[in-house]
């Protein structure tokens, strides 16, 4: 089983988050899908069409390239950790100095995912912006 659910994460990066091929979701998503945390959505994502309209929303703010680093399957959990890189000139991920490192933790059910928890590393956005204070710089 932990191979089946390592390989619906796969999709949901590739497919999903990096290509926008939204309809896979129908077959990745379970219908009561949601965020149960999440450090970077801007709103709640809850449901088939929550995750879609999140998958536009970052690929049109950011423009990055999600990249697996490691997955871990145990049970019903997957952990994924990731990061997000701009694409390069020619597509496909760019310049890993400018990468966002975070973990995901999602949760199968029935065969599709259902609950997800994640944790974005944005402390060095925050410097790279200068919204911190100097002794935290």
């Amino acid at each position: 089983m932990s191979d089946q659910h390592k390989e619906l994460i796969r999709r949901f990066y590739d497919e999903v988050e990096n290509q926008l091929e939204l309809d896979v979701a129908d077959e990745l998503f379970h219908p009561d899908f949601k965020d149960v945390y999440n450090t970077v959505a801007p709103f709640p994502v809850i449901g088939i069409q929550g995750i879609k309209d999140l998958a536009v929303a970052l690929h049109e703010s950011r423009n990055s390239e999600i990249v697996i680093e490691d997955l871990i399957a145990e049970g019903d959990l997957v952990m994924a950790r990731i990061s997000s890189r701009p694409r390069g000139p020619e597509g496909g991920a760019g310049d890993e100095s400018r990468a966002v490192h975070g973990v995901e933790i999602f949760r199968v059910a029935d065969g599709k995912l259902i609950d997800r928890w994640v944790f974005i590393d944005l402390l060095p956005v925050l410097r790279n912006q200068g919204a911190l204070p100097p002794q935290y710089a």
